[in-house]
């Protein structure tokens, strides 16, 4: 007789420590925008490096940049020129400060996401509705972004000593880089206790980078204001100057503020309510029922402070860029290596003053493109934390509340797009380079409208299909392309590869007549994507995170 099988019970997983599985839950949450930001990061410093070596297989003679030393707005834009004469120094001179405020940006609508957001939301009810204080919260969520911050800095450092740079001015920069990172996210974490809601704690931390950025300016002016920089975190990495002289000593400031803000966000935290603030809680506000009697009009109320801050950042970036103009087309008529390279790229007509702000120009359409994938974001935003679902129970269709945010951001990079041009415009002419007209520069950014059109289709498109790649897949091709632009011709790849980029596709406006069946193309096929996102978000299920 064959005895029966005897089915042992499962013994049950021991439970992971509060702060583990805290982590784990932040980490979740976070990964794929970490994962971008590591990505794109690497893949920009590797390109950034092989354009440098196409651009001067013999070296650089170090006369080539003396120019800039004595350059105030060159200086007070990239920083203090140095080590020019490697690759990786270049690097970190020309897009290193691009990087940092771009990893900035990201720590802090990460980090208030993780905190803000889930408390506006009232999902962190649920976390803090067991065994677990809210300091704890805090300190796992900040923990979490400081980690990602940390992989992002050696991810760069990695890609650095892989395209043959020094490995010790590698690995100071990937320092610098993480610490600058993880710096912003302790300032979103203190901003987080002090305001509330979440757009206002990430518009202050916004603005500590704005302001960190003005003394970086001011320090890189002049020699006599150089000490200004170690009172900024976007003058750290100057001051560290991985590929010259390496300055370890900024390492201290690198590694102390991150953990002062840290623990600073842990500490407030314990001192105020769940919901409420430090210094400002809505609870003790009169209420504001302006603007609420429609969806659009609430979309435009929840986002106006997010559009202006863009408005302001592409003003004065557009000025400083317009009365960069004169001087960049000066020293390439003398720098005969770049010339080569423009060539190379097809890009001739750059050497010439219409040309070069025709090329400048695609940067502004890059970030107005962003923007208003960000703006199609707020939606996804809404319907994440369920304020969506409580707008479409009211006799609101989803054609119409879902309209509303596209509308408002086709209408709000129409207006960043005319604020870009025109502010390149006053730059040129502060400069002196009174030859350029307000149409010539206001043209040259609205050359890129239709790959802002793209963009927002996409995105539009993302939402209704896959929404939580709203964001990503508009970033993605955008940035991508927009790389592979600038660098593909000089790096000898397939014509076919560089026609997967939008950008390929447009003209050298206004130094070549606009490219109207590519422009068009592009702009109906965004349309598209708009129209088909939109029809799928009509049939789809409301979805939170």
């Amino acid at each position: 007789m064959t005895t029966p099988a005897v089915a042992h019970p499962r013994v049950p997983r021991a439970p992971r420590a509060p702060r583990v599985s805290l982590i784990a839950l932040s980490l979740r949450l976070t990964r794929r925008g970490a994962l971008l930001m590591a990505t794109s990061l690497g893949i920009y410093v590797l390109i950034e490096v092989a354009a440098y070596r196409a651009a001067y297989p013999n070296g650089v003679d170090p006369v080539q940049f003396a120019m800039f030393l004595d350059n105030p707005v060159v200086r007070m834009m990239q920083g203090v020129p140095s080590a020019l004469d490697v690759a990786g120094g270049y690097m970190v001179w020309d897009g290193g400060w691009i990087m940092q405020i771009v990893l900035g940006v990201w720590a802090v609508l990460t980090t208030t996401r993780l905190l803000r957001g889930d408390e506006d939301s009232e999902r962190g009810d649920v976390v803090l509705a067991g065994r677990v204080r809210p300091s704890v919260h805090t300190a796992a969520a900040l923990a979490t972004v400081c980690g990602e911050a940390l992989v992002i800095g050696v991810v760069a450092a990695v890609a650095l000593v892989a395209s043959g740079q020094d490995a010790q001015g590698s690995v100071l920069f990937g320092i610098g880089l993480a610490g600058v990172t993880a710096t912003f996210a302790g300032v979103a974490g203190v901003t987080s206790q002090l305001v509330q809601p979440r757009r206002r704690a990430a518009g202050l931390a916004a603005g500590v980078i704005a302001a960190a950025y003005v003394v970086r300016m001011f320090g890189a002016s002049t020699d006599p204001r150089l000490w200004a920089r170690w009172a900024t975190p976007l003058g750290w990495v100057d001051v560290m100057d991985p590929y010259g002289e390496g300055d370890w000593r900024a390492v201290l400031p690198v590694v102390a503020v991150p953990v002062v803000l840290v623990v600073a966000a842990v500490l407030l935290r314990a001192r105020r309510d769940q919901g409420g603030a430090l210094l400002a809680s809505d609870a003790d506000r009169a209420p504001r029922l302006r603007m609420l009697g429609s969806p659009l009009a609430f979309a435009w109320r929840t986002n106006q402070a997010v559009l202006l801050a863009w408005g302001f950042f592409l003003v004065v970036f557009g000025v400083v860029m317009g009365a960069l103009v004169g001087t960049m087309v000066d020293w390439l008529a003398k720098d005969e290596d770049y010339q080569r390279m423009f060539q190379q790229m097809g890009l001739d007509e750059a050497l010439s003053t219409l040309g070069f702000l025709a090329v400048l120009a695609l940067m502004f359409g890059l970030a107005i493109a962003l923007q208003v994938a960000w703006r199609v974001g707020a939606a996804r935003a809404e319907e994440e934390n369920g304020l969506a679902e409580a707008l479409l129970a009211h006799p609101v269709s989803r054609m119409r509340w879902l309209g509303g945010h596209v509308a408002l951001a086709a209408a709000g990079g129409l207006l960043l797009t005319l604020l870009a041009g025109s502010a390149v415009w006053v730059g040129c002419l502060a400069s002196g380079l009174d030859t350029v007209t307000w149409w010539q520069a206001t043209s040259s950014v609205l050359n890129a409208v239709p790959v802002i059109v793209l963009a927002g289709g996409l995105s539009v498109l993302a939402l209704g299909v896959a929404p939580r790649l709203t964001v990503a897949v508009p970033v993605t091709v955008t940035v991508v392309g927009y790389v592979l632009t600038l660098v593909g011709p000089a790096l000898k790849w397939p014509q076919w590869v560089l026609d997967l980029s939008p950008f390929t596709h447009l003209a050298l406006v206004p130094a070549q007549p606009w490219a109207a069946t590519s422009g068009i193309v592009m702009a109906a096929l965004g349309m598209l994507a708009a129209a088909a996102g939109l029809i799928a978000f009509r049939r789809r299920d409301i979805v939170g995170g």
